[in-house]
């Protein structure tokens, strides 16, 4: 008896939660309104492209104001 009413309560359960999934959830609209829109390789390596200019133009400072002295 406690097996049944244990697949009852399981059953029950499931169902709601697809139920839920199937008609009230936004996590489809919430999906596709986070998705990247490029790859994140593309955006890692522009980052690492712009920090690596920053930095060379960090290097560079100290020389340029040696020779304008």
């Amino acid at each position: 008896m406690t097996l049944f009413v244990a697949l009852v309560g399981v059953g029950t359960f499931g169902f709601i939660a697809y139920d839920y999934i199937v008609h009230e959830s936004r996590i489809a609209e919430m999906l596709e309104r986070y998705r990247p829109l490029a790859s994140v390789a593309d955006d890692s390596a522009n980052r690492y492209d712009l920090e690596r200019m920053h930095r060379d133009l960090e290097t560079i400072r100290p020389y340029r104001e040696r020779d304008a002295a």
